[in-house]
């Protein structure tokens, strides 16, 4: 290679080197207007930040849910119904829509005096108590903490749960401290004051399972397909625990005796077409029938409106023995 040749050689290699030093500092210049949210500190969600302060500019922003004096909207809140819920809960939204989902109205909150911390608040429309209830009770975290402030809530080490009238409602804290619980808490109080509900009826669901070896806060609400039928819908189940066997007891008021006598038929016919055995229980429980399927027991009652019963049970006595002590607790 001649000196000129090389000499051109190194010259367009130095160019080239210059050029894609450019290229990144370009790159490393650009990037920094365009983060992602979800990793910006708090200050930095406000819309309209001019620089000259960290903290929101929330006067204009009307708030979701009534707050604490020394409290303020972070963001606009959002609105998403059917059609754009998996836009928000990407994964949950099935299980809301199959509970009866009507609408989430959604907001971040912030705290005056704690700007290093913000929680979002998630407003649930359900239509009714029961479906409401639904979605807290197959929601419930494994670390959850009753709270006195209703007797469907309770919390985690950042977060509240609330099931109220037709509401479903959490609030979501981005750091677990009891300064935020102390916020969160009074947001959700706030939020009770202002939405009054009528009282529960004298009868319900909840209330009939018997006390005896009730696991507590176990009860849920199962919205459709309960058990892989698909003709089962609205069940309440309950664990229990007997003689040092869990349980599952199950429970759904229908609108008339025909309705639940026939999901008891159907439910019954659907699992002897995967294999279920008749089964001759050791005690009579109406017109209750026991089947053992993979080694497992099912029984399955009908009482006036009430289709009850117990599921997948490993213990065919202790089965038998709580299946009774649901059908007597039942009204005819």
């Amino acid at each position: 290679m001649s000196d000129e040749t090389k000499h051109k050689a190194e010259t367009y290699i130095s160019a080239s080197v210059l050029m894609i030093l450019a290229g990144i500092a370009v790159w490393i210049f650009l990037a920094q207007f365009h983060f992602n949210p979800a990793v910006l500190p708090t200050a930095s969600l406000s819309s309209g930040n001019t620089g000259q302060s960290s903290a929101p500019e929330t006067k204009t922003v009307q708030s979701l849910i009534s707050l604490p004096e020394n409290a303020a909207p972070l963001t606009k809140p959002e609105v998403f119904d059917a059609g754009s819920l998996s836009d928000k809960i990407d994964g949950k939204a099935e299980l809301y829509l199959s509970a009866g989902f009507l609408q989430l109205k959604c907001q971040r909150i912030t705290e005056s005096g704690n700007p290093e911390s913000w929680s979002e608040v998630f407003v649930y429309d359900m239509g009714n108590p029961d479906n409401a209830f639904s979605v807290f009770s197959s929601q419930r975290r494994q670390d959850a903490e009753p709270l006195d402030v209703s007797e469907y809530s309770y919390r985690t080490k950042n977060a509240l749960f609330l099931a109220h009238g037709n509401y479903y409602l959490e609030i979501i804290s981005s750091a677990a401290s009891e300064k935020n619980f102390d916020f969160m808490n009074t947001v959700i109080k706030n939020f009770i004051r202002d939405n009054p509900v009528k009282s529960a009826a004298a009868l319900r669901e909840t209330d009939l399972f018997p006390e005896p070896g009730l696991i507590e806060n176990s009860i849920a609400l199962l919205s459709a397909d309960v058990f892989g039928y698909n003709e089962l819908n609205r069940v309440f189940t309950a664990g229990y625990k007997i003689g040092g066997t869990e349980l599952t007891a199950f429970l759904s008021r229908r609108e008339t005796s025909e309705e639940a006598a026939r999901l008891a038929s159907g439910f019954h016919a659907f699992l002897m077409t995967f294999g279920a055995k008749e089964q001759n229980p050791s005690v009579q429980i109406g017109n209750a029938k026991l089947v053992e399927i993979m080694e497992s027991y099912d029984i399955i009652f009908s009482r006036g409106t009430f289709l009850g019963g117990i599921h997948e049970a490993e213990n065919k006595e202790a089965a038998e023995k709580l299946a009774d002590s649901l059908y007597r607790h039942l009204p005819d």
